[in-house]
């Protein structure tokens, strides 16, 4: 057969099949349901990983907080333990501090200090049997030894040599009074506390959540990969994308054992070197996708089987026209069964924006009646009834003009609309080649609600439904903003319930929750319409309050209406409570505008409140030093102790010699005051004196040691001076004068040879009252000392405050005197400011030859310090040998 006749039978036979009607309509169908089938598949696997990802990742933001306050807490409770053994560490009894104080919860397996050479001093666990091991070779002492950071370091999982459990290494750097090395403070964290809790949470069968470090190292995981714990995984995907991003997700086919592909959702801690890692499995989170596209691929491929055959009979039956109708009547009830059975409102455009088809469930998600929109409705008038049945967004304007756009557009798209009846539908757009389009409908309201869940769960207080640490700091950030952008000012108040434990201890934990919950209802409806209140954790809670140009004064009268409003009686199942609160405020922006920073001083400010006998506020001053923090965490114990000790007169009064720089003689003697324990050790100033000032028992103390001092000196020679130091507590007690004239009375010793020692702080606080005592007792005779000169805030105008008999060169200028040339000239310059204004100068802290050499050179006039003895009992104290001071300087 020639070419030309093969073309002849083409057009006369197979043309007009191909373009029979029946041909064209069944590869429309076709298409569309293939096209439909794969956009639903589509749209399923979007909103399947969607919800997998936004899940994984309020996961890591919920294990994010846990884990930042479980360490924030063990830090917090590693830094007092620190304090608290660096005031007397001879006298330190690990075991019963830790009974007394109950910082550590139980994840944490071992309490344990660690002496400079890295030998085991302390441990709460067996310390008979433990105590002299050596761990120099641990991590956790060698990354402190020669680090002068003070910062907390979490070392990678160890098998601990006491407990002989997997554990997390929790440390600290001990520093000695000269900042040297001191040894290491450690606190042992049971990873199995975390895996508890991670495998508590539902990741699937094959999934995981995993705490690595930045440098790779497992920390803890979940599940059965305890294998794991300790490995180094820094060759993983997700180190490809950190620290580039702190957050966000991947897919990977390895995870090191069993090659599971998996999605993985990641997050970095803000304050830590660790992240958190949540894994689920694909398989798992496409499983449903995996039966829904088996199913549509048979519905699909049935029908498609159908239509074809539909086509060749009907093509080849053309001469039977009626028996070709039944059958095309047939396919077409077929599709109107698949598409009416689909789960989703599924709908076909033409090129000319006329519906084509769509499925009954269509309709009735948008609340259409039945034929309300058949084939041909233009797109305009079905947004139109959508309107008017009042299932479309609210602004009905800005929704016609949305989708009309979307209409005309040749690009997919995918869109998710809030309805006026609260329901949340998702479209899912695709452009057809012919310029019409279909769209899959589907209702997504109880996958949204589920997530919005989720993420409550992560920003709110399970208990109390209150804003929880990481919401509330989010509002205090966006406060921040809005005071730079509007200058709206605001304050933050810290509100701690005082002795809330002794309900929980004896009423019980559910009591407890009640009680709490009604405070929280009562905060609420105290504060005003824009403040938010959260509950940080136990009974701590915050208020974040917006204020006007009154400032402090409106965070004032919030505090005090709290206060009054939490004092008043609760009826919790009929048990009549009585709860007060403690209050700290902090303002912004005098007081900053980062979150962390308000509510630190804030808690500072809630500190001395309670320092003060608690159900009180304070606000925020410049003064509340981390002093007043270690002073509190030690008052209740030392306070009675101290005041017993007076009654007792356990205290001795130790005397260092002053020498003159030009003679080398003693001149003078300054009394340090020593308590001896019931033990019979001495207990180091620094850790009763602050006390004692809190407490007001100094006003005792420093009376019993001016009269004690007063009456050893009668008996020295009469060209010795005495030294005695007073506490600007003492000062503003009202009667000082009284009390020193009494204390030279009765010992009969001459005001013309008291010096008494006072500091900066004297000026600083209550100028006027101090400064008419001090100029009172001056005008007996007596030589008032300015210690500690040059620490202090402004030291020179002091010299102009008031006519000082002499000045105390701090020994921090002296100790750095032969190593820094800035020291020595501060030190020249000292003296000679003060040889101009007629005021004689002590050197502090002098320990060398060379030291006091220099402050020769300087024209220091007195000298004290190690190198002409130490302080020693009355008892053992020698005058008259200024060759032996000679001596040791000749040396």
């Amino acid at each position: 057969m020639s070419f030309s006749e093969s073309v002849r039978k083409f057009q006369s036979e197979w043309l007009p099949i191909v373009g029979h009607g029946s041909a064209l309509m069944g590869a429309l169908l076709i298409g569309f349901i293939w096209l439909s089938v794969n956009f639903f598949l589509e749209n399923e696997r979007n909103t399947a990983e969607l919800a997998a990802v936004k899940n994984s990742m309020n996961l890591a933001g919920a294990f994010d907080e846990h884990l930042s306050r479980s360490l924030s807490e063990t830090d917090r409770a590693l830094k007092l333990l620190r304090n608290r053994y660096a005031r007397a560490p001879g006298e330190f009894d690990l075991d019963d501090w830790l009974k007394t104080v109950q910082l550590f919860d139980n994840e944490i397996l071992q309490v344990s200090l660690i002496d400079a050479n890295g030998v085991l001093r302390l441990s709460s666990v067996d310390p008979t049997r433990f105590v002299g091991l050596d761990l120099s070779d641990r991590e956790h002492f060698k990354v402190h030894v020669h680090s002068d950071s003070d910062e907390l370091f979490i070392s990678k999982p160890v098998i601990g040599r006491t407990t002989q459990k997997w554990s997390i290494q929790l440390s600290r750097r001990i520093a000695n009074e000269d900042g040297s090395f001191g040894g290491v403070i450690v606190a042992s964290l049971d990873p199995s506390y975390l895996t508890r809790i991670y495998n508590a949470v539902n990741t699937g069968s094959a999934g995981h959540i995993r705490i690595i470090g930045t440098d790779g190292v497992v920390r803890a995981t979940s599940g059965s990969t305890m294998s794991l714990l300790g490995r180094d995984l820094s060759g993983i995907d997700m180190f490809k994308r950190y620290p580039r991003e702190t957050s966000g997700w991947y897919y990977t086919d390895s995870s090191f054992s069993d090659r599971i592909p998996r999605l993985m959702a990641f997050r970095a801690l803000k304050s830590y070197p660790l992240i958190i890692m949540v894994g689920q499995s694909s398989h798992e989170i496409f499983a449903l996708l995996g039966i829904k596209q088996r199913v549509g691929y048979l519905v699909a491929s049935v029908l498609t089987l159908v239509i074809l055959a539909v086509a060749v009979f009907s093509i080849s039956g053309s001469m039977a026209r009626e028996h070709d109708k039944k059958r095309l009547e047939h396919t077409n009830m077929l599709l109107n069964a698949t598409l009416a059975h689909m789960p989703h409102g599924i709908c076909m455009f033409g090129a000319d924006k006329n519906l084509a088809l769509a499925n009954d469930l269509y309709s009735t998600m948008y609340g259409l009646e039945p034929g309300q929109i058949p084939p041909g409705t233009p797109l305009i008038d079905i947004l139109k009834a959508r309107i008017e049945a009042g299932s479309s967004p609210k602004d009905a304007d800005k929704y016609l003009e949305e989708r009309l756009a979307d209409a005309h557009s040749s690009r997919p798209s995918y869109v998710i609309s809030e309805l006026q009846d609260g329901r949340i539908f998702s479209i899912s757009r695709q452009a057809m080649p012919d310029g019409g389009s279909v769209a899959i409908h589907q209702d997504i309201t109880t996958q949204k609600r589920t997530e919005e869940k989720i993420s409550y769960l992560a920003h709110y207080d399970a208990l109390t439904n209150l804003a929880n640490r990481v919401r509330f700091l989010e509002h205090v950030n966006a406060a921040a903003e809005n005071y730079r952008a509007r200058g709206m000012r605001f304050a933050v108040h810290l509100l701690d319930l005082d002795r809330f434990k002794e309900v929980n201890d004896s009423l019980g934990h559910a009591i407890g929750d009640a009680l709490l919950f009604e405070i929280a209802s009562r905060l609420g409806e105290s504060v005003g319409p824009g403040d938010v209140v959260a509950r940080l954790g136990g009974d701590e809670f915050t208020v974040l309050q917006t204020i006007g140009d009154d400032g402090a004064e409106e965070a004032i009268l919030l505090a005090d209406r709290i206060r009054r409003v939490i004092a008043r009686p609760f009826d919790i199942d009929g048990h009549h409570l009585t709860i007060e609160t403690s209050i700290g405020i902090a303002v912004a922006p005098e007081h900053g505008l980062v979150a962390h920073e308000l509510l630190k001083k804030a808690d500072l400010a809630l500190y001395r409140t309670k320092a003060d006998g608690r159900n009180g506020w304070r606000l925020f001053e410049s003064d509340m030093e981390q002093a007043a923090n270690e002073r509190l965490a030690m008052a209740m114990a030392m306070a009675m102790a101290l005041r017993e000790s007076i009654d007792r007169e356990e205290f001795e009064l130790h005397y260092q010699p002053v020498v003159s720089v030009t003679t080398e003689n003693v001149v003078g003697v300054e009394a340090l005051l020593r308590w001896r324990s019931p033990g019979g050790e001495l207990v180091a100033p620094g850790s009763f004196i602050p006390l004692a000032e809190d407490t007001g028992l100094i006003i005792p103390l420093g009376e019993w040691a001016l009269r004690r001092a007063c009456k050893d000196a009668a008996c020295w020679p009469s060209d010795v001076r005495l030294a005695v130091n007073l506490s600007p507590v003492q000062i503003r007690g009202g009667d000082m004068v009284d009390t020193v004239k009494r204390a030279l009375a009765d010992s009969g010793f001459p005001a013309s040879r008291l010096e008494l020692e006072v500091t900066e702080s004297v000026l600083l606080q209550h100028n006027e009252q101090n400064l008419r005592v001090l100029h009172e007792l001056q005008d007996l005779g007596i030589a008032i000392v300015l210690d500690d000169f040059g620490t202090g805030y402004s030291s020179l105008s002091y010299l102009l405050s008031f006519p000082f008999d002499k000045i105390k060169i701090d020994r921090t200028f002296v100790a750095e005197l032969s190593r820094r040339s800035d020291c020595a000239a501060i030190v020249s310059a000292v003296s000679g400011l003060a040889r101009s204004l007629n005021i004689a100068t002590t050197a502090e802290g002098v320990e060398t030859t060379e030291q006091f050499t220099l402050l020769r050179a300087a024209g220091c006039t007195l000298a004290q310090g190690f190198l002409f003895g130490q302080p020693c009992s009355n008892t053992v104290l020698e005058f008259g040998h200024p060759q032996v001071f000679r001596t040791r300087v000749a040396s």
